[in-house]
């Protein structure tokens, strides 16, 4: 027994010191401004951390105006840490927003949380993110053959979740079957 308890003890402290380290290191990216050692410290967030405030951390820098066009490690510290499908309409808005700016990082980072999201998509969300993609073929963008191809892809992928979340569907009612018996 008294093993057991000097093992929980170790532990215990070991948990209180990562969240200590946690919120210093988060405390850190709210108020420096060098770029350096905030894309080091979201990376190192995203690599070995796992704590509830480092995803709206990553969330409020990426959409930080003094961050403009240097956001794309927040972007993919972001998808390091999450693939959560919440982040649909956000990432593809963001898409659009640096689309002018489109020097790969956003578009790639972008694009690939997108694609990774975890299935499957909420329908309601997936509506919304077809309205805003089909808002945009109505324009053109600065590079039009880019703004074509972004519009194109996103318009098929959205299509498929919608596929799969139907595909998804279909099983719920068995699912909530065996859980209410279990």
């Amino acid at each position: 027994m008294e093993k057991k308890q000097e093992t929980d003890a170790f532990l215990s402290d070991i948990v209180k010191q990562k969240e200590d380290l946690t919120g210093m290191l988060i405390y850190f990216l709210e108020r420096m401004n060098n770029i350096y050692g905030v894309n080091e410290v979201s990376m190192l967030l995203a690599d070995c951390f796992r704590d509830d405030r480092i995803e709206p951390c990553l969330m409020k820098l990426i959409q930080e105006p003094r961050w403009k066009h240097k956001n794309g490690t927040f972007l993919y510290a972001l998808g390091c840490y999450t693939n959560d499908p919440k982040y649909l309409y956000f990432l593809i808005d963001l898409l659009f927003k640096y689309e002018k700016y489109s020097d790969g990082e956003i578009a790639m980072s972008g694009f690939g949380m997108i694609v990774n999201l975890q299935p499957p998509l909420d329908s309601k969300e997936i509506t919304r993110a077809l309205r805003r993609v089909r808002r945009e073929t109505k324009k053109k963008g600065s590079n039009e053959e880019y703004h074509r191809k972004l519009v194109d892809s996103l318009l098929i992928y959205l299509e498929e979740q919608r596929e799969i979340t139907k595909f998804y569907n279909r099983f719920k009612p068995r699912i909530n079957a065996l859980v209410r018996k279990a």
